[in-house]
């Protein structure tokens, strides 16, 4: 299992458009890929649920991985929160 804690720095937040590209890269993986913000977790691969976070601008939350592909999950999820989700 690997962890990583992101702040979104987009305007808007993790909104539909942006939600829908994070899901639709965790599908490409075996591994389990959650979404964890204070209290709630979400499944990376179903964008109702990533939606149903509530992440806006400024907020803190983590991923979590778990898998068999877990390193190579993790490296494009963070290359896609801060390369694209982020810019403003």
């Amino acid at each position: 299992m690997i962890e990583k804690s992101f702040v979104i720095q987009n305007e808007v937040g993790l909104h539909a458009r942006p939600a829908a590209k994070l899901t639709q890269v965790a599908s490409n993986f075996k591994s389990e890929i959650l979404l964890v913000k204070d209290t709630k977790t979400a499944n990376a691969k179903s964008l109702l649920s990533v939606l149903a976070l509530g992440i806006f601008r400024d907020a803190e939350f983590r991923i979590r991985i778990i898998g068999p592909d877990e390193l190579e999950a993790m490296c494009k999820i963070t290359r896609l929160i801060e390369d694209d989700i982020n810019i403003n």
